[in-house]
């Protein structure tokens, strides 16, 4: 029986799509509109959902997200409340749900209490982004224990030998970041992300999801051309957020327009 992950991937992969992958922190800007944005991208054409974790020291994220923890945090969001806003979620969409967060949140309340709230409420996977793979066997074991899939990142200044560790580690996808540094919208994209999908492919087959500084179609139609199953897109959907709190209005009808754009680019018909 495949798990969501897996039935996403092929699900794109018949269509010869790459799955599209955006980002939002969960209770940003308030419980009650993140759960609109939500359906704003399940709507837009999200395969799959990365969910944030608001941290107070986010070292990962640049300032767009850091500002959205910071709201959310702001706005009353916690361990209860969050997986609440998790199960609210699996009340209208299936695909998968991978959250990203930092070790302190999960150590905090204890990796089997944390995991198993985790898959009650209908997370996929988790990525630890200050957690390599040698220091988190602990919690891998709970992950496994609740059916929680596991996600590491590579770069491209991984040594094939560790990149073939890390793959291993993996039981989702391997988030591969665009280019090092924190999260951001860029200009343009790296030239090495294909460069660095090539030498992944020779170490795993598993599904290899880009991110990191993703903001335009035409940088979604670059990450699929040069290989990519999955793309990830956080900052600029966060920054749209953030717009539609400064100017009063709700956020879903851009957030809509912009979902269903950067989703058609992952679609192979750029090559026709």
């Amino acid at each position: 029986m495949m798990n969501r992950y897996e039935e996403a991937f092929e699900k794109v992969s018949k269509r010869k799509e790459a799955a599209f992958i955006p980002f939002a922190v969960a209770g940003d800007p308030d419980p009650d509109m993140f759960i609109n944005v939500i359906k704003a991208y399940v709507k837009g054409g999200a395969d799959i959902l990365e969910i944030g974790y608001p941290f107070s020291d986010p070292v990962a994220d640049g300032p767009v997200n850091q500002r959205a923890a910071q709201r959310a945090i702001k706005a009353g969001l916690n361990h209860r409340n969050f997986f609440e806003l998790i199960s609210a979620i699996r009340t209208f969409t299936n695909i998968p749900i991978g959250l990203l967060t930092y070790a302190n949140s999960i150590t905090h309340i204890g990796y089997d209490v944390f995991c198993k709230k985790a898959a009650k409420a209908g997370i996929d996977s988790i990525l630890v982004a200050d957690m390599p793979p040698e220091e988190s066997q602990e919690l891998g074991a709970c992950m496994r224990k609740y059916g929680i899939g596991r996600v590491f990142i590579v770069s491209e200044f991984t040594p094939d030998q560790r990149m073939r560790y890390i793959c291993k580690s993996v039981d989702s996808f391997v988030y591969v970041v665009s280019r090092p540094g924190i999260t951001g919208v860029d200009a343009t994209l790296s030239a090495s992300v294909k460069t660095t999908l090539s030498r992944l492919k020779k170490v795993t087959d598993k599904p290899l999801a880009v991110g990191f500084g993703i903001s335009t179609p035409e940088h979604v139609r670059d990450v699929r051309r040069a290989g990519a199953q999955g793309v990830i897109v956080g900052s600029a959907l966060v920054s749209e957020i953030e717009t539609s709190v400064i100017r009063g209005i709700t956020p879903s009808s851009a957030l809509l327009k912009k979902v269903k754009s950067l989703k058609a680019a992952t679609a192979a018909s750029w090559q026709n």
